[in-house]
């Protein structure tokens, strides 16, 4: 008897208890929170006000783009020699590797022709010019003189460009002397895959690469509403996985809204003297922007639905209504509203827990 009186008492309580549950499920249903325990419940009226607004998002590591090159053969040749190695430091204009390549041999030997023959045209027309003062040759003599000087000339000047796409000082071409291939900036072989010996086409892929990494872009996608406060010439913070945070300026930011991601691309420029910033790397991109005339509440404010956060506003009939809102982390435990709530408005800030009493 004993134990069936129990049992009838776990009934009754179980029932008053759905039927307790039941009633906060339908008011929160119906828009309207249970109101709970008003003396430890706190509220604050919305208003606008100026902030900062600091974000973080996932950002990678990559050469400028005045500071890396790839460097391989404008014409065909073997390799014959290859003076510098993986990690070795060069400077604008030193020689990477050399090759022997009929095509620079033609260009300077076309070059070396040109010269001699510009050398005797302009020659025999300091001489005609002479004899045309004195009347010793006619004016047609003359003329044909200067054509074959000038025509020497344009020879010359065409040779002279073919060479400087070999990169040769044409002060110092002679015959015989290979082809050298040289950086066109300064810094670090970051690339070598040449062997002595071998063969390289026009069509080769790049086999030396020098990067200069005293200086890197680090570039963020950031979202379309916290972009608008970047500009170029703010500072941002770059930290890597191990590591210090590394202070940058913003170099650009993006004029094109990817539609796929909705964010813009932002880009960081960072000294780099410790090659602390590898390209490649994955970092976290710290931003910080001056927001004027926003809504911010606390955070305590703010409840994680299933599908998006909320605040609950409070009517003047005293009810609570459940109101979704966008928001964004603001800096000592704030948020900013980006959609879902007006100035003026009273929400509850504290004392949430009570709701379901």
């Amino acid at each position: 008897m004993k134990y069936k009186y129990i049992a009838l008492m776990l009934m009754a309580s179980a029932l008053c208890g759905c039927r307790t549950r039941q009633g906060l499920d339908d008011a929160s249903s119906a828009g309207n929170a249970f109101q709970g325990n008003e003396d430890r419940m706190e509220y604050s009226t919305v208003s606008r006000e100026d902030c900062n607004l600091a974000f973080t998002v996932t950002a990678s590591v990559s050469p400028r783009p005045d500071g890396y090159s790839e460097v391989g053969a404008s014409f065909g040749g073997r390799v014959t020699r290859i003076p510098v190695r993986l990690g070795d430091k060069v400077h604008k204009g030193q020689t990477l590797f050399e090759m022997s390549s009929p095509d620079f041999m033609a260009a300077v030997k076309d070059y070396l022709e040109s010269q001699n023959a510009y050398s005797l045209a302009s020659a025999n027309l300091n001489r005609k010019t002479s004899l045309r003062e004195a009347g010793v040759v006619s004016e047609r003599e003359w003329e044909e003189a200067s054509r074959e000087a000038s025509d020497a000339e344009t020879s010359l000047t065409l040779a002279r460009q073919v060479l400087s796409v070999f990169g040769v000082d044409p002060g110092s071409v002679r015959m015989g002397q290979p082809m050298r291939v040289i950086s066109p900036i300064s810094g670090i072989v970051v690339q070598n895959n040449l062997v002595l010996g071998q063969l390289l086409s026009e069509d080769s892929e790049s086999l030396v690469a020098v990067a200069d990494l005293s200086k890197v872009w680090v570039t963020a996608n950031v979202r379309e509403s916290a972009a608008r406060g970047l500009a170029k010439g703010q500072t941002a913070s770059v930290t890597p996985s191990s590591g210090d945070p590394v202070t940058g300026t913003i170099f650009y930011v993006g004029d094109i809204l990817d539609e796929k991601t909705r964010t813009i691309p932002v880009v960081i420029e960072c000294a780099n003297p410790d090659k602390v910033l590898k390209p490649g790397m994955f970092v976290s991109a710290g931003f910080e922007t001056e927001r004027k005339g926003v809504v911010a509440i606390p955070s305590t404010a703010l409840f994680q639905g299933p599908e998006s956060q909320f605040v609950y506003v409070r009517k003047d009939d005293k009810s609570l209504e459940k109101r979704p809102v966008k928001t964004e982390t603001l800096e000592k435990g704030r948020s900013l509203v980006l959609e879902g709530l007006e100035e003026g408005e009273t929400i509850l800030v504290s004392g949430g827990i009570y709701l379901a009493w």
